[in-house]
């Protein structure tokens, strides 16, 4: 097997692009090194490194002609999941099987699992599926590009102070008496795929709270609102992590975590804003490129999208309404203007903001995205 020694500056993220031109590869990297902590990696550590492939953005039009889906897990987490620790390795075993599978690795207050359901792998393999959800080619291309920056569909975290984390985007129940960003997605869920929420989840206890709505809100478990600290410390346990692991794992559900991911467009990239002179981000920057960076940062940093776009015009030198009506040129200078403003922006700058930046110019590069004016094509108005 080849390995890597680890060099001043490294990052997992940084070592993946690097031997693999994939940013996503430094999940697989940490599970096969049993590293639970990526950020404690050290000068001189040995990895060990998996085979090289070559990594592909997948087009997904909006008329497939792939065959029929793979079916859903058909065995969900039941009473009959014995589920095992050996070390810090949580492993999980169904009485028909003698097979031990590993269900993710003790970390602080609970387990982190890096997860293996690919968001790449799965789009490949399921274009009719998220055709059926009205999403385009565009929206998925895009969603590819950032996606490879974030988790696996079937990624687990219960050990911060948000106890239960899921999916692509690390959706959370929110720390203490908050409301978390999980429950909106499994709303979302129950009602495009009510069977499979009920195969997973709603045969457990869990339900959505009727004041959740499209972006946060509280999941009720046993038809108890989990609104605070001791309720939610209940999904600590590793079989709420074994249920939301399998769940990640199901074609229906991860057509839906796509789907969700891709609306988060609706909350800040089509919004008209008086500041801008009521136009939105989208009519001032409308390429895949801009779509793909902008979506990124959101996922990383929501609150610094609209001021660095902002500063962005501002040192560029072009109204919201000159760029509304500019060229390619002008929304790459803006863009390039807004690359370098959000590294430092804040007090608390967006995480590997250069590392990140990288991986979505790779899918430019590759032709997998546009960098042309109004080349994003969203589907919205036919999912609403």
């Amino acid at each position: 097997m080849e390995t890597y020694t680890i060099k001043a500056g490294d990052s997992l993220t940084k070592i993946a692009i690097k031997i693999y031109g994939n940013a996503n590869k430094w999940r697989e990297l940490a599970d096969l090194n049993n590293i639970a902590d990526p950020s404690k990696i050290k000068v001189g550590q040995l990895l060990k490194l998996m085979p090289k492939n070559t990594p592909t953005g997948i087009p997904v039009g909006p008329t497939p002609s792939t065959p029929a889906p793979a079916p859903p897990v058909t065995q969900p987490v039941s009473g009959e999941a014995e589920i095992t620790l050996t070390g810090k390795t949580v492993f999980y075993r169904f009485s028909n099987t003698t097979d031990k599978i590993e269900l993710g690795k003790l970390f602080k207050l609970g387990i982190s699992r890096i997860g293996n359901f690919n968001t790449e792998k799965f789009i490949e393999n399921n274009a009719s599926l998220l055709s059926a959800l009205n999403l385009s080619s565009s929206e998925i291309n895009t969603l590819l590009a950032t996606s490879q920056n974030e988790g696996n569909l079937d990624s687990i975290n219960t050990w911060d102070n948000s106890y239960l984390s899921w999916g692509m985007f690390q959706w959370t129940m929110g720390p203490l008496t908050d409301a978390g960003e999980l429950p909106a997605l499994l709303k979302l869920i129950k009602e495009k795929q009510p069977t499979a929420f009920k195969t997973f989840l709603g045969d457990y206890g869990i339900d959505i709270a009727p004041s959740t709505g499209n972006v946060t809100g509280f999941v009720t478990l046993n038809n108890v609102v989990q609104n605070t600290d001791a309720r939610k410390k209940a999904f600590r346990n590793n079989n709420w992590a074994l249920r939301f692991a399998l769940a990640g794992k199901d074609p229906l559900i991860c057509s839906v975590q796509v789907l969700h991911a891709i609306n988060r467009f609706n909350r800040f990239y089509f919004v008209p804003d008086p500041d801008f002179g009521g136009l939105s981000i989208n009519d001032m920057l409308s390429s895949e490129y801009a779509a793909s960076l902008l979506l990124d940062q959101h996922v990383n940093r929501p609150g610094h999208v609209k001021p660095v776009v902002a500063a962005a015009l501002k040192q560029a030198g072009i109204s919201a309404q000159q760029m509304a009506n500019g060229s390619d040129a002008d929304e790459l200078k803006v863009i390039n203007k807004y690359l370098a403003i959000r590294k430092t922006f804040g007090k608390s700058p967006m995480t590997n903001s250069d590392t990140r930046a990288k991986v979505v110019k790779n899918f430019l590069d590759k032709g997998l995205i546009s960098a042309k004016k109004k080349s994003f094509k969203s589907n919205r108005a036919l999912r609403q």
